[in-house]
């Protein structure tokens, strides 16, 4: 089925979430901590204001622990997404909420002490509370917001989903800047412009070490100057990729001390509904965890063409059960 899409951007900034500059810090960091496993919190022990030292100190002595800042919770559901930004003619950013181009729901089990991630295709088709007919599921974010991507991805997995974390590219590509780039494997030669989007790719296959641009043609890349394109599934393959080489990278001590550099610049690329407390618990927490007890799957399809994703409905439900019903 053809999906119904429309434009679905919304200019008004009034509705957008007014977030305190440091708080936006932690959420970049929680960003960062719970899909590559923290290690960058233990930066930000002696590197923030006495105010948030007192807190952080809470966090790692326990004295905070997530089930005091998660009440009543033995687990949490957070949407990560990773936002696509719109221009104009001239390439001009429009600020506008924008598609979602990635998007993990992260499952953190406090009790069981594990965190399991499932990958979303942009393209997969789904209901939109408030909206008829199916949609990609990228568009949730453009028609309402990060709540209403929230309520989508509920209508696609039946999973509650109690908190987002959002970030636009712009600011992806300065946090992998500011820890020295990422080594990793790029499978084939890969050759993309994109004029419109201010998106230009052209990466020779091999082990190598990329920068914030490259990384980010790296994650996004979907079809060739050819028109050759591929399934978001092969992408995704991609995206895992990058997380276990972020996950690497920041065990390196020397990588996080470049991170300061850009916190500031970051902040404002960064949206989250977690607070401070939450987001140290949270890192603190994925920290903790062997390598072992952090799981990446990947939606199930019956469909994966370079059009639209169909989720395959019980084999969703089976992974759906193991990663996030299975407390």
């Amino acid at each position: 089925m053809t999906p119904i899409e429309k434009d679905a951007n919304d200019t008004n900034s009034s509705q957008k979430p007014k977030v305190n500059k440091r708080f936006v810090k932690y959420a970049f960091l929680a960003f960062f901590a719970i899909m590559i496993s923290g290690f960058a919190i233990t930066l930000y022990y002696y590197l923030t204001s006495p105010s948030t030292h007192a807190v952080i100190c809470s966090v790692f002595t326990h004295e905070i622990s997530p089930q005091q800042a998660f009440p009543g919770r033995e687990y949490v559901n957070i949407l990560l997404m990773g936002r696509d930004v719109d221009r104009d003619r001239r390439g001009r950013i429009i600020h506008s909420r924008g598609r979602t181009d990635c998007m993990l729901l992260a499952h953190v089990d406090f009790r069981n002490r594990h965190v399991n991630i499932l990958s979303i295709p942009r393209d997969t088709l789904t209901r939109i509370p408030g909206y008829r007919g199916r949609r990609r599921i990228s568009y949730a974010n453009a028609l309402g917001g990060p709540e209403l991507a929230k309520k989508a991805v509920a209508e696609l997995t039946a999973v509650p989903v109690d908190h987002y974390v959002l970030i636009n590219f712009e600011g992806f590509e300065k946090a992998i800047d500011a820890i020295g780039g990422l080594e990793v494997t790029v499978d084939k030669q890969l050759d993309y412009d994109d004029n419109w989007g201010n998106l230009h790719i052209h990466l020779k296959p091999g082990r190598q070490t990329l920068n914030g641009e490259q990384a980010m043609g790296f994650v996004r890349y979907r079809q060739s100057n050819s028109g050759e394109g591929e399934s978001d599934f092969v992408r995704i393959s991609r995206q895992h990729e990058f997380l276990r080489a972020a996950r690497a990278k920041l065990a390196d001590p020397q990588a996080l001390l470049r991170l300061p550099s850009v916190l500031d610049t970051v902040a404002s690329d960064t949206q989250s509904s977690l607070t401070m407390s939450q987001m140290l618990c949270l890192a603190a927490f994925a920290k903790s965890l062997p390598s072992s007890s952090i799981r990446m799957e990947t939606l199930p399809a019956i469909s994966k063409n370079t059009i639209f994703v169909k989720a395959d409905p019980d084999a969703t439900e089976k992974l759906v059960q193991e990663l996030f019903l299975q407390n």
